[in-house]
Formats: structure tokens, C-alpha cells, sequence
């Protein structure tokens, strides 16, 4: 299997949304539906991504499997969004894309890198511990980030718990 990581352009924006809603799916198997059931990143963001941040897509033997979106948050790289379709699951593209975005953030210049994510999800808060990054709490120098939670909160998606993780790089 050849898994390639190339650069997103606008035209790729419908097929990352899809590919977020399929990998959203998952969250059905631990009860998180309103995951699978809600929005998936809009056209904005994913251009914010294109304009100012970084979107990654995972190709795998020629088929997209998953997509990371990226953009600067308080000065970080933060990580927004990481989809890998559920036929591609658990086989390293996730960590493949990750490995990808901390490249492009040592590229820009940052040295921190942030994300939000839920807590007592095995994929989520588990998985980037074991790749090196740490909770934290944002502090007065992180408002965007504090934003951030406060708007996954008002739309829902703290319903279970979520946290901030950052990694140094």
C-alpha cells in the first residue's frame, strides 16, 4: 500500500466534508451520535485552512482516505479537524497526517502546537497523549483557543468531555 499526503486545493473542499462525515461515523460505536449526526466543517473554514493554515489530504493506493485541517490559533499551529474514513481506520494515516501537519508547523515557524479533542475517546485524547501531546489549561495568553472551546461548547459537542492538548515541537 502506498499512502501519499498532498496538499488540498478548493476543489478538494466537498470530498474532505464527505470524508468527515463518514469518518464521524465512528463515534456511533462509544455513543457519541451527536458526532456522526452534526455538521461537518464548513466551506469557510476549510478555506481558512487553504488561506492561512494548512489542508493536508491522505491518499491511500490512490483513494482519499482522510484529510487534516490546520490553521494559526494565539500564535500555535492548532490542529481543527483530523477525518480518516472508516474503511481507512487503523492504519496509520491519522498519525501519517498528524506527523505531516508538525512538519508544516516547524516549516511556518511555530514551536507549539494545539488542539481540542474529547477527553475519554480511545482515538482522541488517549492516542495524541501517546503521540506527545499534554492537556492543558489555556491561560490569558490563549483567547482564540479559550473561543474556540467556548464555541464547540455553545454548539454542542461538549456534551461529553473535551479538553486542550498541546504539543512542543
Amino acid at each position: 500500500m502506498t499512502l501519499t499526503i498532498r496538499r488540498a486545493t478548493a476543489g478538494d473542499i466537498a470530498l474532505m466534508q464527505a470524508l468527515e462525515r463518514d469518518a464521524a461515523q465512528a463515534f456511533r460505536a462509544v455513543g457519541y451520535d451527536f458526532c456522526a449526526d452534526g455538521p461537518v466543517r464548513s466551506v469557510q473554514e476549510h478555506q481558512r485552512g487553504l488561506d492561512d493554515g494548512a489542508s493536508l489530504i491522505a491518499d491511500l493506493d490512490g483513494a482519499p482516505a482522510g484529510f487534516i485541517l490546520m490553521w494559526p490559533v494565539d500564535g500555535h499551529a492548532h490542529i481543527t479537524e483530523v477525518s480518516v474514513s472508516t474503511q481507512f481506520q487503523k492504519r496509520g494515516i491519522g498519525r501519517a497526517l498528524i506527523a505531516a501537519s508538525e512538519s508544516w508547523a516547524r516549516d511556518e515557524g511555530h514551536d507549539v502546537i494545539t488542539l481540542t479533542t474529547f477527553r475519554d475517546v480511545a482515538w482522541n485524547a488517549p492516542f495524541y497523549r501517546a503521540i506527545g501531546y499534554e492537556v492543558f489549561t489555556p491561560g490569558e495568553n490563549e483567547p482564540d483557543l479559550a473561543a474556540v472551546q467556548a464555541e464547540e461548547a455553545q454548539s454542542g459537542y461538549a456534551a461529553k468531555p473535551r479538553i486542550a492538548m498541546k504539543k512542543i515541537l
